[in-house]
């Protein structure tokens, strides 16, 4: 009779199906980290847009270069994202999600939500 092995098993994390929960509370992290990222980015962006006329067309043709305009919309869905699923987390703190089915619920919400916002924005500036 062979021995059995004690040895780790390998998980492929991109084979295993995640529930939604888990998902939104990954790119919950993801979108914090992003946030911390690209703030000095952002600060920077808005001295910028603050100190005279100069420098807020600098930054006005700053913000029109595709790379720029990308990274703006990912922090936009990164800010989205974050506050409402900051919102949900405040609701299960407070026991007002409290069922399997509601936080599966919310967490889908909170993925279209997140998703929606910088959708919108898109499509507002391009009208």
């Amino acid at each position: 009779m062979p021995q059995q092995q004690n040895r780790p098993v390998f998980l492929n994390l991109f084979q295993i199906k995640l529930p939604p929960t888990a998902i939104v509370s990954i790119l919950h992290r993801v979108a914090g980290v992003l946030l911390i990222l690209f703030l000095p980015f952002l600060i920077y962006l808005f001295d910028m847009s603050l100190q005279d006329k100069l420098t807020f067309t600098q930054a006005a043709e700053l913000v029109d270069y595709p790379l720029v305009s990308a990274i703006l919309y990912i922090l936009l869905w990164a800010i989205s994202h974050h506050f409402v699923a900051g919102i949900r987390y405040f609701l299960i703190d407070f026991e007002m999600i409290s069922s399997r089915s509601a936080a599966r619920t919310s967490a889908v919400i909170v993925f279209i939500v997140g998703l929606l916002v910088p959708v919108f924005a898109w499509f507002g500036n391009q009208l």
